[in-house]
Protein backbone atom coordinates (compact mmCIF):
# COMPACT_ATOMS: atom_id res chain seq x y z
CA UNK A 1 0.00 0.00 0.00
CA UNK A 2 1.16 3.59 -0.61
CA UNK A 3 2.66 5.39 2.38
CA UNK A 4 0.42 8.15 3.76
CA UNK A 5 2.55 11.00 5.07
CA UNK A 6 -0.35 13.38 5.87
CA UNK A 7 -4.01 12.49 6.23
CA UNK A 8 -6.35 15.24 7.39
CA UNK A 9 -9.99 14.50 6.63
CA UNK A 10 -12.23 16.98 4.77
CA UNK A 11 -14.05 17.66 8.06
CA UNK A 12 -10.74 18.42 9.77
CA UNK A 13 -9.79 20.73 6.89
CA UNK A 14 -13.06 22.64 7.27
CA UNK A 15 -12.62 22.89 11.04
CA UNK A 16 -9.09 24.32 10.64
CA UNK A 17 -10.27 26.77 8.01
CA UNK A 18 -13.20 27.91 10.15
CA UNK A 19 -10.67 28.88 12.83
CA UNK A 20 -8.39 30.58 10.29
CA UNK A 21 -11.19 32.64 8.79
CA UNK A 22 -11.74 34.32 12.15
CA UNK A 23 -8.15 35.30 12.95
CA UNK A 24 -6.80 38.85 12.95
CA UNK A 25 -5.25 38.74 9.48
CA UNK A 26 -3.52 42.17 9.57
CA UNK A 27 -1.63 40.96 12.65
CA UNK A 28 -0.69 37.71 10.90
CA UNK A 29 0.50 39.45 7.74
CA UNK A 30 2.58 41.92 9.80
CA UNK A 31 4.89 39.06 10.80
CA UNK A 32 5.91 36.80 13.67
CA UNK A 33 7.79 38.47 16.57
CA UNK A 34 11.49 37.57 16.68
CA UNK A 35 11.71 37.55 20.48
CA UNK A 36 10.92 34.05 21.77
CA UNK A 37 8.70 35.17 24.65
CA UNK A 38 6.73 37.59 22.47
CA UNK A 39 6.43 34.87 19.79
CA UNK A 40 4.92 32.46 22.34
CA UNK A 41 2.31 35.04 23.36
CA UNK A 42 1.64 36.00 19.72
CA UNK A 43 1.00 32.37 18.78
CA UNK A 44 -1.13 31.74 21.86
CA UNK A 45 -3.44 34.53 20.76
CA UNK A 46 -4.30 32.46 17.67
CA UNK A 47 -4.45 29.12 19.49
CA UNK A 48 -1.12 28.00 18.01
CA UNK A 49 1.97 26.42 19.56
CA UNK A 50 5.29 27.31 17.89
CA UNK A 51 7.31 24.31 16.70
CA UNK A 52 10.40 25.39 14.74
CA UNK A 53 11.71 28.02 12.34
CA UNK A 54 12.51 27.05 8.75
CA UNK A 55 11.74 29.58 5.99
CA UNK A 56 9.12 30.88 8.39
CA UNK A 57 7.51 29.46 11.50
CA UNK A 58 5.88 26.06 11.86
CA UNK A 59 3.05 25.93 14.42
CA UNK A 60 0.65 23.34 15.82
CA UNK A 61 -3.01 24.37 16.06
CA UNK A 62 -5.30 23.51 18.94
CA UNK A 63 -7.13 21.18 16.53
CA UNK A 64 -3.97 19.17 15.92
CA UNK A 65 -3.06 20.53 12.49
CA UNK A 66 0.30 21.91 11.42
CA UNK A 67 0.66 25.28 9.69
CA UNK A 68 3.65 26.89 8.01
CA UNK A 69 3.73 30.66 8.31
CA UNK A 70 5.92 31.57 5.34
CA UNK A 71 8.17 34.65 5.46
CA UNK A 72 11.39 35.65 3.72
CA UNK A 73 13.31 36.12 6.98
CA UNK A 74 12.69 36.31 10.74
CA UNK A 75 10.64 39.37 11.59
CA UNK A 76 9.56 39.89 7.97
CA UNK A 77 5.89 39.90 6.91
CA UNK A 78 4.06 36.60 6.52
CA UNK A 79 3.13 36.13 2.85
CA UNK A 80 1.05 32.96 3.18
CA UNK A 81 0.05 30.13 5.48
CA UNK A 82 0.44 26.56 4.20
CA UNK A 83 -1.44 23.54 5.49
CA UNK A 84 -0.74 20.08 4.06
CA UNK A 85 -4.09 18.31 3.94
CA UNK A 86 -3.10 14.98 2.44
CA UNK A 87 -0.03 13.39 0.91
CA UNK A 88 0.91 9.89 -0.19
CA UNK A 89 3.99 8.32 -1.71
CA UNK A 90 4.11 5.17 -3.81
CA UNK A 91 6.59 2.61 -2.51
CA UNK A 92 7.36 1.55 -6.09
CA UNK A 93 6.20 2.45 -9.60
CA UNK A 94 3.51 -0.24 -9.52
CA UNK A 95 1.69 1.82 -6.87
CA UNK A 96 1.79 5.12 -8.77
CA UNK A 97 -1.64 4.64 -10.36
CA UNK A 98 -3.11 3.85 -6.93
CA UNK A 99 -1.60 7.03 -5.46
CA UNK A 100 -3.20 9.10 -8.25
CA UNK A 101 -6.55 7.38 -7.68
CA UNK A 102 -6.42 8.12 -3.95
CA UNK A 103 -5.40 11.73 -4.58
CA UNK A 104 -8.30 12.30 -6.99
CA UNK A 105 -10.80 10.89 -4.49
CA UNK A 106 -9.49 13.01 -1.63
CA UNK A 107 -9.38 16.12 -3.85
CA UNK A 108 -13.07 15.68 -4.73
CA UNK A 109 -13.98 15.25 -1.07
CA UNK A 110 -11.95 18.30 0.03
CA UNK A 111 -13.30 20.53 -2.73
CA UNK A 112 -16.88 19.52 -1.89
CA UNK A 113 -16.27 20.29 1.78
CA UNK A 114 -14.73 23.71 1.03
CA UNK A 115 -17.60 24.59 -1.28
CA UNK A 116 -19.91 24.02 1.68
CA UNK A 117 -17.91 26.55 3.73
CA UNK A 118 -16.66 29.10 1.17
CA UNK A 119 -19.08 28.67 -1.73
CA UNK A 120 -18.00 27.99 -5.29
CA UNK A 121 -14.38 28.88 -6.05
CA UNK A 122 -13.56 31.96 -8.10
CA UNK A 123 -11.50 29.67 -10.33
CA UNK A 124 -11.32 25.90 -10.55
CA UNK A 125 -9.51 23.72 -13.07
CA UNK A 126 -6.57 21.56 -14.06
CA UNK A 127 -3.11 22.32 -15.41
CA UNK A 128 -4.43 22.71 -18.98
CA UNK A 129 -7.55 24.81 -18.23
CA UNK A 130 -7.49 28.22 -20.00
CA UNK A 131 -7.06 31.21 -17.70
CA UNK A 132 -4.87 29.38 -15.18
CA UNK A 133 -4.50 31.78 -12.21
CA UNK A 134 -1.32 33.64 -11.30
CA UNK A 135 -0.46 33.24 -7.63
CA UNK A 136 2.85 33.65 -5.79
CA UNK A 137 4.55 30.56 -4.45
CA UNK A 138 8.01 29.50 -3.39
CA UNK A 139 10.16 30.18 -6.42
CA UNK A 140 8.68 30.98 -9.79
CA UNK A 141 5.06 30.03 -10.36
CA UNK A 142 5.06 27.28 -13.03
CA UNK A 143 4.31 28.79 -16.42
CA UNK A 144 2.24 27.22 -19.21
CA UNK A 145 5.20 25.36 -20.71
CA UNK A 146 6.11 23.82 -17.34
CA UNK A 147 2.51 22.77 -16.74
CA UNK A 148 2.32 21.25 -20.23
CA UNK A 149 5.49 19.22 -19.65
CA UNK A 150 4.86 18.16 -16.06
CA UNK A 151 1.14 18.65 -15.36
CA UNK A 152 2.23 20.47 -12.22
CA UNK A 153 0.29 21.72 -10.34
CA UNK A 154 -2.32 19.23 -11.51
CA UNK A 155 -5.43 20.82 -10.00
CA UNK A 156 -6.05 24.24 -8.46
CA UNK A 157 -9.08 25.95 -6.93
CA UNK A 158 -9.00 29.60 -5.80
CA UNK A 159 -11.37 31.66 -3.63
CA UNK A 160 -11.14 35.46 -3.55
CA UNK A 161 -13.25 37.73 -1.36
CA UNK A 162 -13.84 41.51 -1.37
CA UNK A 163 -12.91 41.91 2.28
CA UNK A 164 -9.83 44.01 3.18
CA UNK A 165 -6.87 41.83 4.22
CA UNK A 166 -8.89 38.61 3.71
CA UNK A 167 -6.68 35.81 2.35
CA UNK A 168 -6.79 34.44 -1.16
CA UNK A 169 -7.50 30.77 -0.48
CA UNK A 170 -5.91 28.19 -2.76
CA UNK A 171 -6.43 24.43 -2.80
CA UNK A 172 -3.72 22.72 -4.84
CA UNK A 173 -3.01 19.15 -5.89
CA UNK A 174 0.33 17.93 -7.20
CA UNK A 175 1.19 14.41 -8.29
CA UNK A 176 4.98 14.74 -8.37
CA UNK A 177 6.58 16.63 -11.26
CA UNK A 178 8.61 13.64 -12.46
CA UNK A 179 6.02 10.92 -11.94
CA UNK A 180 4.43 11.33 -15.37
CA UNK A 181 7.61 11.34 -17.45
CA UNK A 182 10.01 9.07 -15.58
CA UNK A 183 9.74 5.63 -14.00
CA UNK A 184 9.78 6.86 -10.40
CA UNK A 185 7.17 6.29 -7.68
CA UNK A 186 4.44 8.94 -7.57
CA UNK A 187 4.40 11.43 -4.71
CA UNK A 188 1.03 13.24 -4.52
CA UNK A 189 0.05 16.12 -2.27
CA UNK A 190 -3.03 18.24 -1.55
CA UNK A 191 -2.44 21.50 0.27
CA UNK A 192 -4.31 24.61 1.32
CA UNK A 193 -2.62 28.01 1.12
CA UNK A 194 -3.89 31.29 2.56
CA UNK A 195 -2.15 34.05 0.58
CA UNK A 196 -1.72 37.66 1.70
CA UNK A 197 -3.82 39.52 -0.94
CA UNK A 198 -1.37 42.45 -1.06
CA UNK A 199 1.50 40.06 -1.80
CA UNK A 200 -0.55 38.38 -4.52
CA UNK A 201 -1.19 41.74 -6.17
CA UNK A 202 2.43 42.90 -5.91
CA UNK A 203 3.71 39.68 -7.51
CA UNK A 204 1.14 40.04 -10.31
CA UNK A 205 2.34 43.59 -11.02
CA UNK A 206 5.97 42.42 -11.02
CA UNK A 207 5.18 39.85 -13.71
CA UNK A 208 3.32 42.39 -15.83
CA UNK A 209 6.02 45.02 -15.42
Amino acid sequence: MPALTADRSPDQLVAELERLIGVDWPTVWAGVPVDAEKRERWCAGFGWRPLWDEAGLRVRTDLGGRLHLVSEAPGRPVTRIDHTVWSARARDTDESARVTELAEARWTACLTALRGLLGNPSWNGTWDTPGFPELPWSGAWPDASWRADHQDPYRVSVWRFRVPQAPVFELRMTRGATARNRPVPANARIGLACHDPDHVESRRQERRG
